[in-house]
């Protein structure tokens, strides 16, 4: 288990890291405040891309690039290890509640046919 939440840890990170430099390099190349380079990140990566804020620059073009590969693989990689430990933790859970409700209904259809 602790081997997915580290997974989960490290795709954060990723993701983390890459707005820090993303928010950095979009404010002094293309002029921007951080709040509009993060906001212009997060269309990147999320592959919603509204339109309003654009790069005019050949290098904030470039940077854009860059970013939307990296960030839309980070995304992707980070909603797989929350998909994976889910699985790992919740899942047996349920499994483990599904087979008591299976045994019980068992019970209750044996003794209801005792009955009958």
């Amino acid at each position: 288990m602790e081997k997915r939440i580290k997974k989960v840890f490290l795709a954060f990170l990723i993701i983390l890291i890459l707005y820090i430099i993303g928010a950095f390099l979009f404010h002094n190349v293309e002029g921007w405040s951080y709040l509009d380079a993060v906001y212009f990140l997060t269309e990147t990566f999320t592959t919603i891309g509204y339109g309003d804020i654009v790069p005019y620059t050949p290098l904030g073009k470039i940077l854009t690039i860059v970013f939307a590969w990296f960030g839309v693989g980070a995304g992707l990689y980070f909603i797989y290890s929350l998909s994976d430990y889910r699985e790992e933790v919740f899942d047996s859970k349920i499994k483990n509640v599904l087979s008591l409700i299976e045994k019980r209904t068992e019970k209750f259809k044996r003794k209801y046919k005792k009955i009958k």
